[in-house]
Parts: C-alpha cells; sequence; structure tokens
C-alpha cells in the first residue's frame, strides 16, 4: 500500500449521545486480539508484531476537536455530516492514510464510538481504496452490543454487502464532488 486509502463510517447515534461522544476525551486503545487479529492478516513490507506502543489515539482535548482538525485540514478532505432527522452520522477522509501504523489513531477513533451509538447492524467503517480502485480492503469495523470490531473476513469489496459498497461509493462520490468544487 503506499497511495492514501480512503475512511467512510456510517454510524446511528442519538444527537444527545453525539454530543456526548463529541465532548469525550479520546480513548487510548489497548492491545487485544481484535487489534491482533487485524494486524496480523495484513501483508506489509515490514511484516512487524504489533506492539502495545504501536497503538495510540490522536491528540486533542476532545472527539471534537479531532474532527476539526481533520476538517481545518482540507488536503484531507474530510467531513463529517450528522442527520438530526434520521439520527445518523456519516464521517469520512477520502485523503487519509497509506500505511497500517498510520491508520491506527483513526481506527481507535471510531471504533470509541461504539459504546455512545444506538444498536443498527447497518452500521460500519471502512478503510479502502476509493481513490484508486483497488479491491482490497484495509479495515472493516462492525459495531455491536456497545463494542467494535474488526470483521477480519472482509478482505475485498466482494466480501462486503454490496449495498453498504454502493452507499459508500456513493457518499465519497458526492463529498468528493462537494469538497473538490472551486468556487
Amino acid at each position: 500500500m503506499s497511495e492514501l486509502n480512503s475512511f467512510f463510517a456510517k454510524i446511528h447515534i442519538t444527537k444527545d449521545n453525539f454530543d456526548s461522544f463529541l465532548n469525550s476525551k479520546p480513548k487510548m486503545p489497548t492491545l487485544n486480539s481484535d487489534w491482533l487479529e487485524w494486524w496480523n492478516l495484513k501483508e506489509m513490507y515490514n511484516n512487524e508484531d504489533l506492539q502495545e506502543g504501536n497503538l495510540y489515539c490522536y491528540e486533542g482535548s476532545t472527539n471534537e476537536s479531532i474532527i476539526n482538525d481533520w476538517l481545518e485540514s482540507k488536503q484531507s478532505l474530510a467531513f463529517s455530516d450528522y442527520d438530526i432527522k434520521n439520527e445518523i452520522w456519516h464521517f469520512g477522509i477520502i485523503m487519509f492514510a497509506e500505511n497500517y501504523l498510520e491508520m491506527i489513531p483513526g481506527l481507535a477513533f471510531i471504533k470509541s464510538v461504539a459504546e455512545f451509538k444506538t444498536e443498527n447492524k447497518d452500521d460500519f467503517a471502512i478503510v479502502y481504496s476509493y481513490l484508486w480502485g483497488e479491491e482490497e480492503i484495509d479495515a472493516y469495523i462492525k459495531f455491536e452490543n456497545k463494542d467494535s470490531f474488526f470483521d477480519v473476513e472482509v478482505i475485498s469489496k466482494d466480501d462486503i454487502n454490496a449495498i453498504f459498497m454502493k452507499y459508500t461509493d456513493s457518499y465519497l462520490d458526492k463529498k468528493m464532488e462537494d469538497l473538490t468544487q472551486v468556487d
């Protein structure tokens, strides 16, 4: 992997819980079987073992400050859209990361929303090659019972519900158009 991959999340969350998440401090990930299984399935140039020291979260006083940092980084083409009527948060970064170590704080960030979100089987987060059209999925996160986990059986786009993949591509297409539009 050498090109920047894209990140997208669709999360059902009430407005009150979303506000609580935004005002919470970033949560430091802990090395566990979920992280290890995801890491160990990835093909890397330098196959290092994942260590506790590799896991870190973004620096910021709140989760909202992390989102704002991404939004202020115009070259990242980031967005954060909360649909108050349907209580769905869409968060994405079109120019996200080019290697697995760079992904860790972003993945830790989105995994931490699990304790705040509404239970919904259609919620997910994905890191993949939106811009470059490759089939490989770098990370796919599911949410269940106030927890999040990597779905390590998702290796390519073919392993994802076609409706979810179409939804993701369509949403990113629209945001790409919006964020790159010249005034």
